[in-house]
């Protein structure tokens, strides 16, 4: 709908240029809000305003020129359109316009609300790519939550996407990885030795550590009589150390509900002398030059505050080189779009990726780059800090074993990604309407519940909403009910705006209004009445609230359960 009126106000637009009641001027952008009070209209746009200042006419007499031009050819599902406040345009839509909208979600079911957005664009999410050196943690989870989200939201608008893992399996922090095994190893053996600070701590090292006990006495140099030197036992405890993360990594992802396409190797860059090509791209073009001893990357001319080394003094690749390759890698494999999703730590390294993917001669406007912040994790309103387990943070694991993984996944969407988030621990587990994923399931498995009421009685649902027309749903005159056909026909722009937008937590927004409108229409109606069709038409919008709620869900990756 909101498309229609998009379209009618463009029409509307070019007469009044056509007749010489405006000057030509660009496009403007046409936006369309819901109105806060319901005697404002069903949708309102500020369009006038935008206008005001090139035309040099005030905001209320453009609304009034454009509303008369639309009342010339009122489109039939718009009941009347008028002139707000000081240039306000609200739109009042009839009733049975709202009503054809559950005829269209009685009909397509589990695809409502999909559209053709991004047909044949392949997209490119990168998301989590925690270093391989430690259990996941919360904020690492939040991160799962929006990519595998925004995974959901861009299939359901038509793109093809691959999920992708970037694991930085080389450097200083793999170094510093075996060498905490290797420690860990030899106090197990009986050595006395102060674990260095910068050591990574926590259980999991040393639970690590004896498996890696067990695991050393097969190396070569032992079937041989020889002992192996420091530097041995710390390598191969760096590939045992980093072998058994991965898998625990993959592990609580997978309980999370999430799998990747593909886990994609720093290392491998090396390997095939991809970060050496894309260095030498730079340099011809002129991107590349040394000083101090180093070699930089010119990104300044690109927009980042100074320029950055990608080889050291010492010879050494910096992270950036593998970066800059990464993305040399990701465009070369023929994307539409690539998607980042990082840290709040990462917040710097936007400017200069960017910058870098432009000196290659990439579109910079084919990489969007998602920031999400920290969590804050509580219980009772009252900071959780430590964990056991890791001995720094509390894992995702943690996490989901407490409160379940509906409800980690529903928390974690429900801020804007570059917003801080709360976590209240026990506020997630609880059965109450404060709980918002319990709010919204509770509604889901309220229609259940009505559903086998209506099947003890001798209704046959299906049977009941087959084949249903405009007519049979004459009966649904409330305004609550009027209220729910309204919320239903905006789920397909919410998923459109959520998608284009890449902000899923805009689903757990409509999810929770949706909800608390089925809450209040519930304890305001019989929906099974001794009317039989007063009946039929609210079990099919019934029906219809249902489908909705478990699309939404879904695009979440939160289940809709039947009972609770």
């Amino acid at each position: 709908m909101q498309d229609q009126l998009i379209s009618i106000l463009k029409t509307a637009l070019e007469k009044a240029v056509a007749e010489g009641q405006l000057k030509q001027q660009e496009s403007p952008s046409i936006i369309l809000d819901i109105p806060p009070q319901k005697e404002q209209g069903d949708y309102a746009t500020p369009l006038a305003f935008s206008l005001a200042k090139t035309q040099k006419q005030s905001p209320r007499h453009i609304a009034s020129l454009l509303v008369t031009l639309l009342n010339q050819s009122l489109p039939p599902f718009i009941e009347r359109i008028e002139v707000a406040g000081a240039g306000y345009i609200n739109f009042f839509i009839k009733q049975e316009a709202w009503r054809k909208t559950l005829l269209e979600i009685l009909n397509k079911r589990e695809v409502y609300g999909q559209s053709n957005l991004g047909v044949g664009k392949r997209v490119l999410i990168e998301f989590v790519s925690a270093n391989p050196t430690g259990p996941l943690h919360v904020a690492h989870g939040r991160a799962a939550a929006l990519g595998d989200a925004l995974t959901r939201l861009l299939r359901a608008v038509g793109f093809t996407v691959e999920q992708e893992y970037y694991l930085n399996d080389m450097g200083t922090q793999m170094t510093l990885l075996g060498q905490s095994t290797a420690l860990r190893y030899r106090k197990l053996l009986g050595e006395e030795i102060e674990l260095p600070a910068e050591a990574y701590q926590g259980s999991y090292i040393n639970d690590i550590a004896k498996e890696f006990k067990d695991k050393l006495p097969q190396l070569p140099q032992y079937s041989l009589g020889q002992n192996p030197s420091v530097a041995l036992i710390e390598e191969e405890a760096r590939k045992f150390s980093f072998t058994k993360i991965c898998s625990m990594i993959e592990a609580d992802l997978q309980m999370f509900g999430i799998h990747f396409d593909r886990w994609f190797s720093e290392a491998a860059l090396h390997k095939n002398k991809e970060v050496e090509q894309a260095i030498a791209l730079l340099r011809s073009k002129e991107m590349v030059y040394e000083a101090d001893g180093a070699t930089w990357v010119a990104t300044t001319r690109y927009g980042d505050d100074k320029d950055r080394v990608i080889l050291r003094q010492s010879g050494e690749m910096t992270y950036f080189a593998s970066d800059i390759a990464y993305h040399k890698n990701k465009f070369d494999r023929g994307y539409d779009r690539m998607i980042n999703i990082w840290g709040a730590d990462h917040h710097g390294y936007v400017a200069r990726v960017k910058a870098a993917v432009s000196a290659m001669g990439y579109s910079p406007q084919s990489l969007d780059i998602v920031i999400h912040q920290l969590v804050n994790l509580l219980r009772d309103g009252k900071p959780v800090r430590m964990s056991k387990r890791s001995g720094e943070f509390v894992t995702l694991r943690e996490v989901i074993e407490e409160v379940g993984v509906d409800a980690t996944r529903f928390f974690f969407l429900m801020r804007r990604s570059d917003t801080s988030l709360d976590f209240d621990l026990a506020l997630a587990k609880s059965t109450s309407d404060e709980n918002p994923v319990y709010y919204v399931q509770y509604a889901h498995a309220r229609i259940c519940s009505i559903f086998r009421v209506a099947a003890e009685q001798g209704l046959d649902i299906e049977n009941a909403v087959l084949g249903m027309t405009e007519v049979d749903l004459i009966p649904l005159t409330l305004p609550e009910e009027i209220d729910l056909l309204q919320k239903l026909s905006f789920y397909p722009d919410t998923i459109s705006e959520a998608a284009s937008r890449l902000e899923p937590h805009r689903i757990n927004v409509y999810l929770m209004e949706l909800a608390a409108l089925l809450h209040r229409y519930y304890f305001k109606a019989r929906i099974i009445t001794e009317d039989r069709v007063t009946t039929r038409a609210r079990l099919g919008l019934m029906m219809a609230v249902q489908i909705v709620l478990r699309s939404a869900l879904g695009l979440l990756g939160v289940t809709a359960p039947e009972k609770m």
